[in-house]
């Protein structure tokens, strides 16, 4: 049973094969800045939780290794409960390096030159430890006079590893620096008419402990700026903001202190409208099912849970993850109930999308406290609706027809649509209102010939789905 989507297939000899967001057309420009970057670089590619980063981040990864980079990938997220960032982005860097790394002795060299540099970040790493470990054996000490001879001692000591920790560590960053210019010089000899770089993409550093986070910016300064090594960091401005600012401060100037780090941002543009609905609608197996299910019509396959989805997604501007959390709910339903019931499929749409949007507006609406002109105009006060005004031009007079019958159904009298559009049509008038009153009447009165807008039906089926609880993912769509 599908409910969250399986990982997206990244195919190495097209690896844009399977974007549905259509971001192929970013990644020819976003690869040639890259290339033509002389010095040290760090770019941050901006998007909101759920805005597709991730997807966009491995594929542009893959592409960049084909064409003969040395590429890494490396989601920070999943590697925030080690102490030190830095061995995780060498390790990393380093089964990079091994696959790029030609065979016979050129190959050799680099994977040699790769190893040196590993080592002395191994060595960086545990600049540290000597210390940490004299702070430890003095709580587990018998004699009390001996923890006193001890801690007299200590202040000193202190001092003294602190400056011998300082001398080398400041060695020992300057060979690392210079182990991995080597190393970038190296990648670009070996694939000179494209201009190889050593390309380090980090992913998802907003969402990491605000500790690990900064230290991570930090090593990234301080150890890797060097020529010809790039990073790319997938984040959310504004989140990785809060993160610093709980670390330092509400009143810390977080933008500011960015700045240290990060040369230039791009901020990944949203989607196409409808084009990651209609992507979901194939990835979660959604087309299969409804195609085996009966209608309002007890047509074979049901044609508007797709267009009115998309377009009300579409007009909310609701993120990537909160479309893919709506359509994993669409699954569950149509996974709990018979395949001979009937389906309701506008008012499926129309609710479901409703609950996931705005569970306070979704159970006013079932205690039939909005009538339907309120339930127009919050669609058409909705964000981006002038964008896509033609849908709902298109599907308005359906919409209105299900909740005059829904909310017919429900008991609410006090709404006089349905009475002003009967008047309208027995006046004889025959204008643009009189027609748009007719079709309005004919989808209400197909409804309730069946007795049954399935308002509460549908109701009780989203309800019973509110027991399926999912986990969150680990990473972004």
């Amino acid at each position: 049973m599908l409910i969250r989507q399986a990982e997206l297939e990244i195919p190495a000899d097209d690896p844009f094969r399977n974007d549905a967001l259509n971001r192929k057309e970013l990644e020819p420009p976003l690869t040639q800045f890259v290339v033509q970057a002389s010095g040290p670089f760090v770019l941050a590619l901006d998007g909101a939780w759920g805005s597709g980063k991730t997807t966009f981040l491995r594929m542009w990864q893959s592409k960049l290794t084909g064409a003969g980079h040395a590429c890494l990938y490396l989601n920070a997220w999943k590697t925030d409960f080690a102490q030190e960032p830095l061995i995780a982005v060498v390790g990393e860097l380093s089964s990079a390096i091994e696959e790029f790394a030609p065979t016979g002795n050129r190959g050799d060299i680099l994977r040699q030159s790769m190893k040196k540099a590993r080592k002395i970040a191994e060595s960086i790493a545990k600049r540290s430890i000597p210390l940490g470990v004299k702070l430890l054996t003095v709580g587990i000490l018998d004699t009390e006079d001996l923890t006193k001879k001890i801690m007299s001692d200590f202040a000193s000591d202190i001092v003294e590893d602190r400056i011998k920790d300082y001398e080398n560590g400041k060695s020992e960053i300057e060979e690392f620096r210079q182990s991995l210019t080597s190393l970038a010089n190296q990648v670009g000899q070996m694939k000179p008419d494209i201009s190889a770089k050593v390309v380090v993409i980090i992913d998802e550093l907003d969402r990491c402990r605000p500790t690990y986070a900064v230290q991570l910016l930090e090593r990234i300064k301080h150890l890797f700026d060097v020529p010809g090594v790039v990073f790319i960091l997938g984040l959310d401005r504004s989140q990785l903001n809060h993160s610093i600012q709980a670390l330092y401060g509400s009143n810390f100037d977080a933008m500011r202190y960015l700045k240290r780090f990060i040369d230039l941002d791009y901020r990944l543009p949203q989607p196409k409208a409808g084009d990651y609905c209609s992507y979901l609608f194939k990835r979660f197996g959604i087309e299969e099912l409804i195609s085996k299910r009966k209608t309002l019509n007890n047509q074979d396959s049901p044609q508007n849970l797709s267009p009115i989805l998309s377009f009300l997604m579409s007009a909310t501007r609701m993120s990537l993850r909160e479309q893919e959390q709506t359509l994993a709910r669409l699954r569950i339903v149509l996974q709990t109930i018979p395949t001979n019931d009937l389906l309701f499929d506008i008012t499926l749409s129309i609710l479901l999308f409703i609950r996931e949007w705005n569970h306070d507006i979704y159970t006013a609406i079932l205690e039939g406290e909005f009538s339907v002109k309120k339930i127009l105009t919050m669609i058409e006060q909705f964000p981006a609706i002038k964008e896509v005004s033609e849908e709902f031009d298109k599907y308005r007079e359906q919409i209105e027809a299900v909740f005059l019958a829904g909310l017919t159904e429900l008991g609410v009298t006090s709404d006089d649509h349905l009475e002003n559009y009967r008047q309208l049509i027995n006046s004889g008038t025959d204008g643009p209102d009189a027609q748009k009153a007719r079709s309005i009447i004919h989808i209400f009165d197909r409804i309730k010939n069946h007795r049954a807008s399935g308002f509460m039906i549908t109701a009780q089926r989203l309800a019973l789905t509110s027991n399926f609880v999912p986990y969150d993912d680990e990473g972004e769509s």
